[in-house]
């Protein structure tokens, strides 16, 4: 039997309800103890919302309660956002706790209305999805395709790549729903893509269980076993119980429509005992059924056509299982496949009375489905035709539409055309001032430079005087200070060399008084040099030099 395809878009709103009970019931023991305390504003709008969130799968009256009060004190506050959150939440709770579809798909798009009034595009979006569901579970599937591209669309141009990477899986499984098994591997391999580049193990393992079963709709065995036992791998490092019992449960198909009864059973059997430890029962049921019609080929033996009296115990053992979980959980497909096989079962072990009731509860509910796949076909084929003609009348809209922009284009065009001419006229003119403006800037440079280089030139033939002025004034003091350095050192030669005390005396007069002479001269120097600076400072070297500076 087919296992559930699609997780991901049922996950959107729908928690399995022996887990949202398990992890829920804290959480909602939680949020009623803040509620008595609660001040009457946006805060308790979200506590509400939160509320009926929480009980979408438990109890969706009780969700539906929470979800109204909120909405109330959201309109009292006129707090758009909360009337927008309360509002998804109701329909969340009626599409997919109650099952009312419309009054689901009226509240949601009251929430799109205030999401995009307050230009919230997150929100939008996720309104996007949420109605694309709806119209899925109606089976209107072009609705549902135009809301997901809708999402699709705001998601990427916001970049938002876990919300790109679910939408994407979610179109796959409507074009799934469609057949359209090709395009579904399209969608889905894109989702997984993303997944892989973000790390997200989780949604891996989710497109790649629904790629496994699309190559098994497209009869590709051997890649429906390989995506089926990645996806394993990666419910098992993940932990989850649920994916795995479901990929287990896909596996052992494979192998029954391989023949290969034995190892079919091997995975069945594993997941048949994860789905009763989870007390998923429509996991328990499919794979009851699955090990079931097992257990009927193993017990005949096809050279002879014989049929094993104890195989098709088992068989009917793990059947009548099946057909009793069944009626519990309203599964109609799994139960009258299961009476056909049981009716078969009881036939061979000669059981003739019960066969012939079996398969009149199987040709009951052949007729119930055939009724209501027929119904959900005449709908789908209503919407369709509903949808072509809205599509048509939109076309023709859009052509009278074009007209009219095409003509008011043109007059557009010609008036931009006379605009264009009008304008390349002044830029000509515009040109034409901007080079004679070139031109006298160029010319206002020259002269400039020119006028710099002779400032500049009459500046160095300035410094070159005033050197040399320096040097000559400087020269002359220095001149004595040799002089009479060379002098005195002929003394002291002297007067080391005589050996007459009265000549030392007399050569020793003689050398005072050139050293007299050489600190008169050097600080006449260093006078010199002092004035030099101070008229520097003040800016009046020229007139330094102007000046009589005899020695």
């Amino acid at each position: 039997m087919k296992r559930l395809f699609g997780f991901l878009i049922i996950t959107l709103w729908v928690v399995k309800p022996s887990l949202a009970q398990r992890q829920g019931q804290d959480r909602i023991d939680s949020l009623l103890g803040q509620l008595p305390k609660a001040v009457e504003d946006t805060n308790k709008v979200k506590l509400l919302v939160d509320l009926s969130h929480t009980y979408y799968s438990i109890n969706p009256d009780e969700g539906l309660n929470f979800g109204k009060q909120g909405l109330a004190l959201a309109e009292k506050l006129d707090w758009k956002k909360g009337i927008a959150n309360a509002c998804r939440t109701i329909a969340g709770n009626y599409g997919f706790g109650k099952s009312d579809y419309n009054t689901a798909l009226k509240y949601s798009l009251r929430a799109l209305q205030r999401f995009q009034e307050i230009g919230d595009k997150t929100g939008t979006a996720r309104m996007f999805s949420d109605i694309g569901v709806i119209h899925w579970y109606q089976s209107d599937y072009p609705d549902a395709l135009k809301y997901y591209f809708d999402a699709l669309r705001i998601h990427e141009e916001a970049g938002n790549k876990p919300d790109i990477a679910v939408t994407l899986c979610n179109i796959g499984i409507i074009y799934n729903s469609q057949k359209e098994y090709q395009k579904a591997l399209t969608y889905i391999t894109k989702a997984n893509t993303i997944d892989e580049e973000m790390g997200n193990k989780s949604g891996m393992a989710a497109n790649l269980g629904d790629i496994g079963e699309l190559y098994r709709n497209l009869n590709n065995h051997e890649k429906a076993l390989e995506y089926n036992f990645k996806s394993l791998q990666l419910y098992k490092e993940l932990g989850d119980k649920n994916g795995e019992a479901r990929d287990l449960g896909n596996i052992g198909v494979i192998y029954a429509e391989q023949k290969n009864y034995n190892k079919a059973l091997e995975y069945h059997l594993q997941s048949l005992k994860i789905s009763e430890e989870l007390g998923v029962k429509i996991e328990t049921a499919a794979s009851l059924g699955d090990i079931g019609n097992i257990y009927l080929e193993l017990a005949t033996d096809t050279s002879t056509g014989k049929h094993n009296a104890a195989g098709l115990q088992k068989a009917k053992a793990y059947t009548d299982s099946a057909i009793q979980i069944s009626k519990e959980i309203g599964d109609l497909n799994t139960l009258s496949l299961c009476y056909e096989r049981l009716s078969e079962i009881q036939m061979l072990l000669g059981d003739h009375s019960s066969a012939l009731a079996s398969y009149k509860n199987f040709t009951l509910l052949k007729d119930s489905i055939f009724n209501i796949e027929k119904d959900k076909k005449l709908t789908e084929t209503a919407m369709q035709y509903a949808f072509d003609k809205k599509e048509a009348a939109a076309r023709e809209a859009q052509e009278k539409k074009d007209i009219r922009q095409r003509n008011v284009r043109n007059s557009v065009i010609a008036g931009a055309a006379i605009l264009l001419l009008l304008l390349i006229a002044l830029i000509n003119r515009y040109r034409y001032k901007q080079k004679a403006n070139v031109k006298l800037e160029a010319a206002y440079e020259n002269l400039k430079n020119t006028q710099q280089q002779l400032v500049q030139s009459e500046k160095m033939a300035a410094f070159g005087v005033m050197a040399k002025r320096m040097a000559h004034e400087i020269q002359n003091p220095l001149n004595f200070v040799n002089n009479f350095s060379d002098v005195s050192k002929d003394l002291v030669q002297e007067m080391i060399s005589s050996g007459d005390e009265e000549d030392k005396k007399e050569v020793a007069q003689d050398l005072m008084t050139n050293l007299e002479k050489i600190n008169h001269h050097g600080n006449r120097a260093a006078d010199i040099i002092n004035q030099l600076q101070e008229h520097a400072r003040l800016g009046t070297a020229q007139q330094f030099f102007e000046e009589e500076n005899n020695p």
